[in-house]
């Protein structure tokens, strides 16, 4: 809703997150980042780049690919380094972009742990959404 627009999430179970990941591995992690990434450019002012969304998704599916070919590991070794840098930087993009809906028609102002976010970061996300949505409603 209008000022609270953390109420335009989906409230989900954060294990359902953890527990989805895990069995399509990390698969349905990368579509609750793209997700969730592309409502809040709709709601926020700060805007996830869509080319960092593009380039994560790409990463990720030529590291899926290199994982089942027999190619070299140093370009295995490179390919999971730029998959790490760009996937921290989308991460921590969209975490700026959630604070600020999440605060938006807050009462209280609430922190995202930076440590937690690099940990955890979708099922984490997604613990915080809830919990704003239940103290927004």
């Amino acid at each position: 809703g209008g000022n609270k627009p953390i109420l335009n999430f989906d409230r989900f179970s954060a294990w359902g997150v953890f527990f989805l990941s895990l069995f399509t591995l990390g698969i349905y992690s990368i579509y609750w980042l793209v997700s969730r990434a592309n409502k809040a450019n709709a709601l926020a002012k700060h805007q996830v780049n869509q080319n960092l969304i593009y380039g994560y998704i790409a990463i990720y599916a030529i590291n899926f690919v290199l994982a089942f070919t027999d190619i070299s590991e140093v370009l295995s070794a490179i390919a999971s380094i730029i998959s790490l840098i760009v996937g921290l930087v989308f991460i921590f993009s969209l975490r700026a972009s959630l604070k600020e809906l999440i605060n938006e028609g807050s009462n209280e102002p609430v922190h995202l742990s930076g440590i937690l976010t690099f940990f955890f970061y979708a099922i984490y996300f997604q613990y915080k959404i809830n919990e704003a949505i239940d103290n927004q409603k």
